[in-house]
């Protein structure tokens, strides 16, 4: 735990040197993405079986279509989607290019050209393509409002799986579905890419960072001086995984603590406007994470 610690502050005091857009680091993710999250650890659910989130506002659904894949979770399904969303923002393309090869495209998203990484992003890959993601929400008049969105409609990503495995067809491209493309282009939220990768060992404090982004923003926007979120939400919103005891309560919110505190290494203008007690958390307005946003 000390070793993760002391090398997130050492990747937080080299990121501070340079800006984010002047690092070309600058990247994004849908706002749905940043308010509800996909599982942090394998859910474990029969194959075909829906999983949802609830965030009590928003209601995030993951729906399998194939029978031989599960639910995506962990870090490489989140790095993927903030590739996407990233190159979706910069280029205004449905149909994203993701390099001259496998590993090039590797590199963009921060993990290795070796055998595990490669199994792992590959299996990773096909539940995140092969699933449906719902969301349904209100409004302020509380009008029910739902979509469903399929992020691509290509049967063959990033590879072609029937040719022989020393030589493999890169797929150099990817298209977006025109849902889920309207989805991202619609709000997306900055993030600096170098932080993101840099919390990749935990996807918990991936979310987090972009949730701690979002809500910011729109506070600031909202002229609002102040919001409470209550920890029972938090953990409705983060704690999949955790057991509705009190028990699973007290250690969600030990772990969120713990995260929470490593995202605020890189996120250090919103440090002294984050307070926590018993019951929750509350938010005051604070310059914005990426300042020129």
């Amino acid at each position: 735990m000390f070793f993760r610690y002391n090398k997130l502050i050492k990747n937080a005091l080299k990121i501070e040197k340079k800006e984010t857009k002047k690092a070309n680091a600058l990247g994004y993710i849908a706002r749905t993405l940043a308010q509800a999250t996909l599982p942090h650890t394998d859910p474990k659910l029969p194959i075909g079986t829906l999983y949802s989130r609830n965030t009590g506002q928003l209601i995030l659904s993951i729906i399998p279509t194939s029978p031989r894949h599960g639910i995506p979770y962990g870090s490489i399904p989140r790095l993927i989607l903030a590739w996407i969303c990233s190159e979706a923002i910069k280029t205004k393309q449905r149909i994203l290019f993701l390099g001259k090869s496998q590993n090039d495209f590797l590199k963009q998203i921060n993990l290795h050209n070796n055998g595990r990484d490669i199994a792992r992003f590959r299996e990773q890959a096909l539940r995140l393509f092969k699933s449906v993601i719902s969301i349904e929400y209100s409004d302020e008049k509380k009008n029910d409002l739902s979509s469903r969105l399929l992020i691509s409609e290509s049967s063959h990503i990033f590879w072609n799986t029937k040719t022989n495995k020393r030589q493999k067809k890169w797929e150099s491209s990817l298209e977006l579905s025109d849902g889920f493309f309207r989805e991202i282009i619609a709000a997306p939220v900055p993030i600096d890419m170098r932080v993101f990768h840099a919390l990749s060992k935990s996807p918990l404090a991936m979310d987090i960072y972009t949730w701690l982004v979002y809500r910011i923003f729109v506070l600031q926007k909202s002229k609002r001086s102040s919001v409470f979120i209550p920890w029972v939400n938090l953990k409705f919103q983060f704690g999949v995984g955790y057991p509705n005891t009190n028990q699973g309560f007290q250690d969600f919110k030990k772990r969120f603590r713990l995260r929470l505190k490593e995202v605020l290494l890189f996120y250090k203008k919103a440090h002294e406007h984050v307070k926590e007690n018993k019951i929750g958390l509350t938010l005051t307005p604070c310059k914005f994470h990426i300042s020129s946003y």
